[in-house]
């Protein structure tokens, strides 16, 4: 029988072999997932680009200020802004603004939607990143068109493994 058995020096942890086996098979090959992450997080990348009818990151737009340092000791609380410059009329206004990643598990990190009520187009918050890697920032705008930005950002510690 498996479980916390009382002793006179205290509780102690009894497992048969079954289940020590059982469960270090499992760590195994749970485990393994972090090893193929960053593999999955690139296709999935192109895959959210791809839904975003972005083809292709091309060159920064001017139209997107994007604040973000250039070196974060802890990626799990990443300081970012970012402001696209639109007038935010009924005919002209920034309607989403997505943020991905290159190398986290999960390349979507935040998508903020506007409306021309919004007065500007502007968000800030904190994110998590894995690891050093491009911010990328998409924005769409209510005419169809897309503009796209990134900036490098280097990171010491993984803000997104698991505790």
């Amino acid at each position: 029988m498996d479980g916390v058995k009382m002793n006179k020096k205290g509780p102690t942890i009894s497992m048969s072999r079954r289940t020590a086996l059982s469960t270090m098979g499992a760590l195994a090959i749970f485990g393994m997932d972090s090893c193929f992450s960053y593999t999955w997080a690139s296709i999935e990348l192109d895959q959210t680009l791809e839904d975003l009818l972005v083809k292709k990151i091309s060159e920064d737009s001017p139209s997107i200020i994007l604040h973000l340092p250039e070196y974060a000791y802890d990626g799990s609380r990443v300081p970012f802004s970012v402001e696209v410059e639109s007038p935010m009329t009924e005919s002209d206004y920034v309607r989403q603004v997505h943020v991905l990643s290159e190398r986290n598990p999960f390349p979507r990190i935040a998508t903020f939607h506007f409306t021309p009520r919004s007065g500007r187009a502007f968000a800030r918050t904190r994110i998590r990143l894995a690891m050093s890697q491009n911010v990328i920032v998409v924005a769409e705008l209510s005419d169809g068109s897309v503009l796209t930005t990134s900036k490098w950002i280097e990171v010491t510690l993984n803000g997104c493994k698991e505790d």
